[in-house]
């Protein structure tokens, strides 16, 4: 069975579900759209692979800029191999109209994560981080600057893969003039929210700048909201220029924020490019080594409040003197030093020091269950 190239240039009003594209894409149905794009999700025919497959807008369609940043997407993104950076399979064009083949993705962005509950658990946050960090690292090595990192364009998988999207207005290192024709003399391209201070000033860019927008990822996904948000985005871009970002801890004082985060999301949000970090696989690394000591740090803190709760629930009541509330149920221990309503994190927020610790709380609890329990054998001997 063979397949020729169908004519599937449409009005702007329609879509291309149930056409074939290329005589090798058939088009099943819209995934969603962007400013220049539209993807659609297809079956390539003799493969039975299921693609997403990105076309230009029919209202942008005759627009030569759109048709360069296109096609430098499909250059970037082909450039680069990495499980967290999205898989390109194909580009090319039928009858004069672009495409992009690219892998498939089962999940939801962060964007989207984040509006079901803005403040994301701590390890959760390290954990999609150091993989955002790993995506800009094969990126970088590739010669390629993402220049729009945000969380629409960052995809968590369902398997937990993190992925990075959509390249529309990368750098290509190695195109040293393509940023006056893709942009305009006066323009700045962007999102104000996500813009390192260097590209909103037009001034030369590299790693750092994208690094700068992973440091406002963090930042948003453990406080809830980005560092620099006023809603005019001229305002936007003075306070990414000119405003010190606040330090992690004092934003998110309910959280349980490492020391070592607190400076490395500081050092990433450096207004200076140069002293910013400038390895992504470094940065990486480290994001990775926080969060292992945290989860032991967690685990300890867990121990250290279970085991004596435990000890206190096996001391026979002989006497009746242990009432229910006596007891360390499953909150008790972590209601003592909760000064807020629990953050989204593995191990409860730290507020002022309590008169009695939740530790020795537990202890005491079990040796007046002791001491009960000692009573009542002494009066069954007769020894009293």
């Amino acid at each position: 069975m063979t397949h020729e190239p169908s004519d599937w240039r449409l009005p702007a009003q329609q879509t291309l579900s149930g056409r074939t594209v290329a005589g090798r894409y058939q088009v099943l149905g819209l995934l969603g759209q962007g400013g220049i794009g539209k993807v659609y999700v297809a079956e390539q025919i003799g493969l039975d692979r299921r693609v997403a497959l990105k076309v230009i807008r029919p209202d942008r369609r005759t627009d030569a800029v759109t048709a360069q940043r296109f096609a430098r997407e499909a250059r970037a993104a082909g450039r680069i191999h990495s499980p967290h950076v999205v898989t390109l399979f194909d580009f090319g064009s039928d009858r004069g109209e672009h495409y992009i083949a690219m892998e498939k993705l089962e999940g939801e962005s962060l964007l989207e994560r984040l509006s079901r509950g803005p403040q994301l658990p701590l390890t959760e946050a390290l954990r999609i981080a150091a993989d955002i960090a790993k995506g800009l690292r094969a990126a970088h090595e590739a010669g390629v600057l993402h220049r729009d990192l945000k969380p629409a364009n960052v995809f968590l998988c369902e398997d937990g893969t993190v992925k990075v999207l959509d390249f529309g207005i990368a750098k290509l290192v190695d195109d040293e003039d393509e940023w006056e024709p893709l942009t305009g003399v006066n323009r700045v391209l962007g999102t104000p929210v996500y813009m390192s201070p260097e590209a909103a000033t037009r001034k030369p860019l590299g790693p750092t700048t994208d690094l700068y927008a992973l440091g406002l990822l963090i930042f948003e996904m453990i406080v809830g909201e980005p560092p620099f948000k006023t809603g005019d985005p001229m305002e936007t871009l003075r306070a990414q220029v000119t405003r010190p970002a606040p330090r992690l801890r004092q934003a998110a004082p309910w959280a349980p924020v490492p020391a070592e985060l607190d400076l490395l999301v500081s050092a990433l949000l450096e207004k200076d490019p140069k002293e910013r970090p400038r390895d992504a696989g470094a940065v990486a690394g480290r994001l990775e080594t926080i969060a292992a000591d945290l989860r032991r740090s967690l685990e300890v803190t867990k121990t250290e409040i279970d085991l004596p709760r435990l000890s206190a629930a096996r001391v026979p009541d002989e006497l009746g003197l242990l009432e229910d509330d006596d007891l360390l149920d499953d909150g008790a221990a972590t209601e003592v030093w909760r000064g807020r309503p629990m953050y989204a994190t593995d191990a409860p927020a730290v507020m002022a020091e309590p008169v009695v610790s939740p530790r020795h709380l537990a202890y005491l609890t079990a040796g007046a269950g002791m001491l009960a329990f000692a009573a009542s054998l002494l009066l069954r001997l007769g020894l009293t």
